[in-house]
């Protein structure tokens, strides 16, 4: 019978250092971090973009808004001087009729008008986070095996 040859190893080296690895694996080090970085970076750059387009829409949704009710107030002020004026009390029913008519429409007006700001608004704000969402996916794709 042959007897097996029992191979000894040195567990130092084993783990004996080799220069030529240690440089490459800190450059990729460095490398990953300096990648790392730049992404954070932009991410941050797009979480600002993001929060200035969200404060632009409720400005623009607030300043619409406040438009929308002071017109509202003047026609309604306007229309209860005209009702007060009024002959007989025909002619203020028929006034506030038409008043409720008009004002009704131009709410349903005024709330499309809004949800259409929202919408907007909210694709502005995400506009700049998907996009790096979709860079990050990319970046993690291409470490895959």
């Amino acid at each position: 019978m042959t007897a097996a040859k029992k191979t000894e190893t040195n567990p130092f080296e084993a783990m004996a250092f080799n220069q030529g690895a240690f440089k490459e694996g800190y450059e990729k080090l460095t490398e990953g971090m300096t990648t790392m970085t730049d992404f954070q970076k932009s991410s941050m750059e797009a979480v600002m973009a993001s929060a200035g387009a969200f404060a632009k829409g409720v400005e623009k949704i607030a300043s619409e808004n406040g438009a929308f009710l002071k017109a509202a107030m003047e026609e309604s002020v306007s229309t209860a001087k005209a009702a007060s004026s009024s002959k007989n009390i025909q002619e203020a029913m028929d006034l506030n009729t038409d008043f409720v008519q008009d004002s009704i429409e131009k709410n349903l007006s005024q709330i499309n008008k809004v949800a259409d700001l929202w919408v907007e608004t909210t694709k502005e704000t995400v506009e700049p986070l998907t996009e790096r969402y979709s860079e990050l996916v990319e970046k993690i794709q291409s470490y895959r095996p």
